[in-house]
C-alpha cells in the first residue's frame, strides 16, 4: 500500500497543467513544452543550443505557418517525437461499427498526400476524454515519413473534432502513454 501511494504521488508530481489555445487544459509530464506561433522563437533563442533541436524547431516553424496547430515536445525524451493538437469545426458520429471504416478512410487520405502505402496497426474506440461524444484511437506507420509511427486520438465535443497526434521515432511506448495521459486529463 505504501509503495502504491509512493508510485501514484511520484507519477503525479511530474505532471504539469497546460492551457491549450483551443480552450481546454490538460496535464502532461513537466518536461513538455507547448510550441505555437507566439513562443517559437523564445524557445528557439533561449533554451536550446543543440543544432539538431534548432533544426527541429525550424521544421515546426514551417508547420505553424501552414496550420493552426499546437505542438508539444519533450526534448529531454526525444528531439524527434512530438504531439500535435488540431481542432476543426465538424460534427459526425463514429461508433464500434464504424471505427475501422473511419480509420481506413483517414489512412487512405494520408496515403494520397504522403505517398507511402502503410497498414493500420491498431484501430478502436477509446474511453477518454469522458466528456467527449465519442473518441477513437488509431496507430499506423507514418504515410509521410519512413521509420515514424503515428499514434492518434480523435474525439468529438461540442461540434468540434479534436485531433491529437503523436509522431514518434524513438520512444513510442512512452509517447503513447503521454498521449493517453493528455487526453484523459482534458478539462474544458
Amino acid at each position: 500500500m505504501i509503495l502504491l501511494s509512493f508510485l501514484i504521488f511520484s507519477n503525479n508530481s511530474e505532471a504539469k497543467e497546460f492551457k491549450s489555445k483551443f480552450n481546454f487544459s490538460f496535464e502532461l509530464n513537466n518536461n513538455y513544452q507547448i510550441i505555437n506561433n507566439f513562443n517559437l522563437y523564445e524557445i528557439y533563442n533561449s533554451s536550446h543550443d543543440d543544432p539538431k533541436i534548432k533544426q527541429q524547431l525550424n521544421i515546426f516553424n514551417q508547420r505553424l505557418k501552414e496550420q493552426d496547430v499546437e505542438i508539444l515536445v519533450n526534448f529531454k525524451q526525444s528531439i524527434l517525437d512530438n504531439i500535435s493538437i488540431l481542432v476543426f469545426d465538424d460534427n459526425y458520429k463514429v461508433d464500434e461499427k464504424k471505427v475501422v471504416k473511419q480509420c481506413k478512410k483517414i489512412l487512405k487520405i494520408e496515403k494520397k498526400f504522403g505517398k507511402r502505402k502503410v497498414n493500420l496497426i491498431e484501430c478502436r474506440m477509446h474511453e477518454d476524454p469522458k466528456i467527449a461524444d465519442w473518441s477513437m484511437y488509431r496507430e499506423n506507420e507514418s504515410s509521410f515519413f519512413e521509420n515514424v509511427l503515428t499514434q492518434q486520438i480523435i474525439f468529438m465535443f461540442n461540434k468540434k473534432e479534436y485531433v491529437i497526434t503523436v509522431a514518434c521515432v524513438d520512444k513510442c511506448g512512452q509517447t503513447k502513454n503521454d498521449l493517453f495521459q493528455l487526453v484523459k486529463s482534458i478539462k474544458f
